[in-house]
């Protein structure tokens, strides 16, 4: 057996380190949102708030064969607003929004390392 990566038709390497430290950031991000905001939610409810928050709208642009993803408007964070705010609820909205803002610019980061992507590939490949 012999097994042969070809580098050239595959661009693999930029795409893990990318993926990586986007998921870094993330977990930090929602350590960060978690250990500083006052009212503190159950963890899994806290998790889910942000992951509502990452669902944008955004324009979808092609720039040399690269996805960017540039968000408008943040429809996750409307979701979480109008099931937290039925039936009256002020404090459930206290306790979510601010990990739905952090969901929801964190889109913010993935395109800019979006965009370095590009600067990677030219420094591997």
């Amino acid at each position: 057996m012999n097994f042969q990566f070809h580098f050239d038709e595959y661009h693999l390497a930029s795409d893990i380190i990318i993926t990586l430290v986007n998921y870094i950031t993330l977990g930090y991000l929602f350590y960060w949102v978690y250990k500083t905001n006052t009212l503190k939610p159950k963890v899994w409810k806290a998790l889910i708030a942000m992951l509502i928050g990452i669902f944008v709208f955004s324009i979808n642009l092609n720039f040399d064969h690269y996805r960017i993803e540039i968000p408008i408007l943040p429809l996750g964070l409307w979701i979480l607003y109008w099931i937290c705010k039925r039936n009256d609820h002020q404090d459930r909205w206290g306790k979510y929004r601010r990990f739905a803002w952090a969901g929801f610019l964190i889109r913010f980061f993935f395109l800019i390392t979006s965009l370095l992507k590009t600067l990677i590939d030219s420094v591997i490949y």
